[in-house]
């Protein structure tokens, strides 16, 4: 096993344990921090961070295990659990940029309210260590462009959903925060349909600046 997967296998350890130890606080609704939990139980499942968490902690844990066998066997990791790796790391660079960017102005309890507990976890190390990990120190042969649109997969899946939830639950025009838990819709459906291309834009720049930080990494070899 040379440096560089040495390094990811640690990045994706630590990944899947920052993973573990947010899913306990989230569930046990452990806070150092006093801030408003906002929903409880199984409920907590609806976030997009948090199904970005969970994805990504078990995709490195499944990494992990595959980096193992090929330091063993000398087995490459199967092409498909990149590709799966690819959309993991998209997901949860986005909860990232949502979250610095949008969610924390919005947010009761302030700003930095967004970074402390589960969310220290699921907002700021698990996708800052997923990106690093990915783009820098895992080995992605034939990493095809075509991939940048595979790793959009889970983020319009979601965008479909939340727009149905909303789209069910309007009335008059307006739409109960409990149905529209970011907050898209709250000035209206022509804005939460602004907002949702954005995400879907920011969503196709990030795949492509990951996939671009990859050819740079192997052309520079």
């Amino acid at each position: 096993m040379n440096g560089k997967q040495k390094t990811a296998l640690i990045l994706n350890i630590t990944i899947f344990i920052f993973m573990v130890v947010g899913t306990i606080m989230t569930f046990a609704e452990i806070k150092f921090v006093d801030v408003t939990i906002h929903e409880h139980g199984l409920k907590v499942l609806k976030f997009f961070t948090v199904q970005s968490n969970l994805f990504g902690g078990i995709v490195s844990l499944i990494y992990v295990i595959y980096l193992l066998r090929q330091s063993k066997t000398g087995k490459p990791i199967p092409h498909a659990l990149n590709v799966i790796k690819f959309i993991a790391t998209i997901d949860l660079v986005i909860t990232f940029l949502v979250v610095a960017l949008f969610l924390g102005f919005i947010i009761e309890d302030g700003y930095f309210s967004v970074f402390v507990n589960a969310n220290l976890f699921f907002h700021l190390l698990i996708p800052l260590l997923s990106f690093v990990s990915f783009t820098l120190y895992e080995e992605k042969p034939n990493f095809k462009y075509r991939y940048v649109f595979y790793g959009m997969i889970h983020l319009i899946a979601y965008s479909i959903f939340y727009l149905i939830v909303v789209l069910t639950h309007m009335e008059n025009g307006k739409v109960a925060i409990q149905y529209d838990w970011y907050a898209f819709a709250q000035l209206g459906l022509p804005i939460a349909l602004v907002i949702d291309a954005i995400l879907m834009l920011m969503g196709f720049l990030i795949a492509t600046l990951i996939w671009k930080i990859h050819q740079l990494i192997e052309e520079n070899k």
